[in-house]
């Protein structure tokens, strides 16, 4: 399984979709078959139990699909399940502060680097015998952080924020980042642009990758131009109400129900 690091090193964009409900083997198998980098379990604003995931985590690395997913919140414990489960990237929302995302970093990183416990032999090891020696070398090498930027205290300290060792990727959470700038959903603002342009020179300054969500290209070509290479993208849920959507209407006299919408955060 190639880790996300690596692809960033040989491509200029990765791309994963999302997983917010339906955690099955055959989601990982459609992903993986569909040519994804990896896939993003959307772990704050879904409804899941451990097993669910761990048992979908390992269909993935199975698949050859390392997984990212968001640490709920700063948590040694909380991490390292996500950890044992076998996923290799860790994302902390609303990231606020360089000492946030050090305390991450040390539950993510073996000794010497940090505090994480040695947990082989379960999914973060296929449930396979590895050698220790090698096994947490590499490891420490491949599971990434990520600092999730989306609100004003993040965006006031990304300098200290992306100044901390072994943080990789800076996300921009761009809709809570509208909120928390006072101007929800106007993505257009010359407050949030302003915003968004400084947290991307702010990742090239300090040489992280700089990432978004993106639900298709056409939304992220134009960020793609000005650097953005990470992207986690449209759902579960968004893909079987866009494909229903469609099926539905090519059936003339059918009567249209008025929907909501659906986003991501």
């Amino acid at each position: 399984m190639r880790g996300i690091k690596q692809m960033l090193a040989e491509q200029e964009v990765v791309v994963g979709p999302t997983v917010l409900n339906t955690f099955t083997p055959w989601v990982a198998k459609l992903y993986a078959d569909a040519g994804a980098d990896f896939v993003y379990v959307e772990s704050e604003h879904s409804m899941f139990n451990a097993g669910e995931v761990s048992n979908f985590v390992l269909s993935c690395r199975l698949c050859g699909l390392p997984v990212v997913a968001k640490s709920p919140y700063v948590d040694r414990g909380a991490t390292t399940r996500l950890l044992d489960a076998g996923i290799t990237g860790i994302q902390l929302p609303m990231s606020e502060s360089a000492e946030q995302l050090a305390e991450v970093v040390s539950y993510t990183k073996f000794p010497p680097i940090g505090v994480r416990a040695v947990g082989p032999g379960i999914g973060c090891t296929d449930y396979e015998p590895v050698d220790m020696k090698k096994w947490l070398k590499q490891t420490n090498e491949e599971t990434t952080v990520i600092a999730h930027i989306e609100s004003r205290p993040g965006l006031e300290n990304v300098d200290k924020i992306l100044s901390v060792e072994h943080v990789d990727i800076m996300f921009i959470g761009m809709l809570d980042l509208t909120v928390s700038l006072g101007q929800p959903g106007n993505f257009e603002h010359p407050d949030v642009v302003k915003a968004v342009e400084h947290l991307i020179g702010a990742a090239k300054e300090h040489g992280k990758i700089a990432g978004m969500w993106a639900p298709s290209f056409n939304n992220a070509k134009d960020w793609i131009n000005k650097g953005v290479r990470f992207f986690e993208s449209a759902s579960d849920v968004s893909f079987i109400a866009a494909g229903a959507t469609g099926l539905i209407k090519q059936f003339p006299g059918h009567r249209s129900r008025v929907s909501a919408g659906q986003g991501h955060v």
